[in-house]
C-alpha cells in the first residue's frame, strides 16, 4: 500500500467522521436542556469558519466531499445555535453576544447566496475566504479552553465531541504527511492537536476535582461571557 493510498483512505475516513462530529454535543445539549459550560464564542468561530468554507468550497469548486462536510457542519451548528437561543440566554450580555452572532450569520449567508447566484469572483477572492476559514479553525478552541479554566469545569462539553475532534486531528496529520501537503497544513494540524490535548487534559483534571458550592473561585457558567 503506497503513502498516497493511505492518505486517500485517511481523507475519506475524515470526511465520514466530520459528518457525525457535532452529534454527541447536540445530544448533550438537548439532554441537559442547557448549554451552560459551552463557549458561545467557540460556537461562533466554528460557524464563521464553516461559512468561509462554504464560500471557498463552492467558489473554488472543491471536491463534493468537502462541500458535503461543510453543509452538514453548518446544519449542525445552526441547530446548536437554536439550542443556545433556547437554553443558554441567562444574562443580558449573553443575549447581546447571541444577537450579534445571529445578525452576522444572516449577513454572511445572504452574502454567500448573492455570490453563488449573481456574482463571480477571482481565485484570489475565494482564497481570502479560505484564509479566513484557516484562522477560525486555528483559534476556535481558545474560547472554550479559557471558559473551562474560568469555570474550573468541562461539564458543558461532550466527551464524544472532544474524542472525535482528537481523532480528526490525527487523521488530518496522517493525510498531510502521506499526501505531502504544504507546511502550513502540517503546522495547522499539529497546533490544533496540541490545543485539543489541552482540552483533554482539562476534561480529565477538572472532572477529578470536586468543588464545594461555597468555592468562590468557580463562577457559575451563566456568569462567564465567552
Amino acid at each position: 500500500m503506497t503513502e498516497h493510498m493511505i492518505g486517500e483512505i485517511t481523507l475519506s475516513i475524515s470526511s465520514i467522521v466530520y459528518v457525525i462530529w457535532f452529534l454527541p454535543q447536540l445530544w448533550l445539549n438537548f439532554k441537559r436542556k442547557n448549554t451552560d459550560g459551552l463557549s458561545l464564542w467557540m460556537h461562533g468561530l466554528l460557524l464563521l469558519g464553516y461559512s468561509a468554507d462554504l464560500l471557498y468550497g463552492f467558489g473554488r469548486d472543491m471536491q463534493w466531499q468537502y462541500r458535503m462536510v461543510t453543509i452538514v457542519g453548518i446544519a449542525c451548528l445552526l441547530i446548536q445555535h437554536i439550542q443556545f437561543g433556547r437554553y443558554g440566554l441567562h444574562s443580558r450580555a449573553i443575549k447581546i453576544n447571541y444577537f450579534g452572532l445571529t445578525v452576522l450569520a444572516c449577513i454572511v449567508y445572504a452574502y454567500a447566496l448573492i455570490n453563488f447566484t449573481l456574482r463571480h469572483h477571482s481565485k484570489q477572492y475565494y482564497d481570502i475566504a479560505g484564509f479566513l476559514s484557516d484562522v477560525c479553525w486555528m483559534t476556535y478552541l481558545l474560547p472554550q479552553i479559557i471558559k473551562n479554566f474560568m469555570l474550573k469545569s468541562t461539564a458543558g462539553l461532550s466527551v464524544g465531541f472532544v474524542t472525535i475532534a482528537v481523532l480528526l486531528s490525527i487523521l488530518d496529520i496522517l493525510s498531510t504527511f502521506t499526501l505531502h501537503w504544504d507546511w502550513p497544513s502540517v503546522l495547522a494540524s499539529s497546533v490544533t492537536l496540541v490545543k485539543k490535548g489541552v482540552l483533554v487534559f482539562q476534561m480529565v483534571y477538572y472532572r477529578k476535582r470536586t468543588w464545594s458550592a461555597s468555592d468562590t473561585r468557580s463562577p457559575r457558567a451563566s456568569e462567564v461571557i465567552i
